[in-house]
C-alpha cells in the first residue's frame, strides 16, 4: 500500500493516519479524506457525504472500524459502524484518474 503514496502526494492528498485495517488520507485543501483499504487490489473508501464522487460509481458499501472519520449506521449489530463506499481499481493510472477529480 505504501508504495502507491506519490500517487496520493501528487493529487495533494497527505498521510494523516495509519492502522492495519487501513490508510487515511486527506485532500490538502479541500480536506476531503479517503483510506486506502488493504485488499489483493486496491481498493479506496470514500464517504457517503462526499459531493465530489459519483457514488453511483462504487463497487458497494463498505462497513469498518478504521472509516472513523465517516458516518455510522447500523448494519446487523447492535451498535453502529463507520461506513463507505468502496473503489476498486485494477492499475495505479486509475487510482491517478479518480483522484484528479478531487482537485477540479
Amino acid at each position: 500500500m505504501h508504495n502507491l503514496r506519490h500517487i496520493f502526494e501528487t493529487h495533494n492528498f497527505e498521510l494523516t493516519n495509519e492502522t492495519t485495517k487501513g490508510l487515511e488520507y486527506r485532500h490538502q485543501e479541500t480536506e476531503d479524506i479517503l483510506y486506502l483499504l488493504p485488499t489483493k487490489e486496491i481498493n479506496l473508501a470514500v464517504s457517503p457525504l462526499s459531493f465530489d464522487v459519483d457514488l453511483s460509481q462504487s463497487d458497494g458499501k463498505i462497513h469498518s472500524t478504521a472509516l472513523k472519520h465517516f458516518p455510522k449506521r447500523l448494519n446487523g449489530g447492535k451498535q453502529p459502524i463507520s461506513f463507505g463506499y468502496s473503489f476498486k481499481f485494477p492499475t495505479e493510472e486509475a487510482l491517478s484518474d479518480f483522484l484528479h477529480t478531487f482537485n477540479n
